[in-house]
């Protein structure tokens, strides 16, 4: 078996993903306590707006860097998980 190829960019790709999904965490964790509140519609707006967005961004990032294991022979096919929000 060949070895297993990593470079600099997969930290950094791994590095974009996890940064993307924890700034959606952190939306989603903002929505929770707003729900709390009695927000106006248009709060909820923003509010799913910044989720979808936030959500969609971390997606990216993670099929960015799947799609990059995937050149170094470490996926053999992209996750089933893509999809975005809209």
């Amino acid at each position: 078996m060949p070895p297993i190829r990593i470079c600099h960019g997969c930290a950094e790709r791994l590095t974009t993903a996890s940064n993307a999904l924890r700034r959606h965490a952190s939306q989603m964790e903002a929505a929770v306590q707003l729900t709390r509140t009695h927000p106006t519609e248009q709060q909820l707006e923003d509010a799913r707006t910044n989720l979808r967005e936030s959500f969609n961004q971390a997606q990216a990032a993670w099929d960015e860097y799947s799609a990059h294991l995937m050149e170094h022979g470490i996926l053999s096919t992209m996750p089933a998980s893509t999809m975005t929000l809209r």
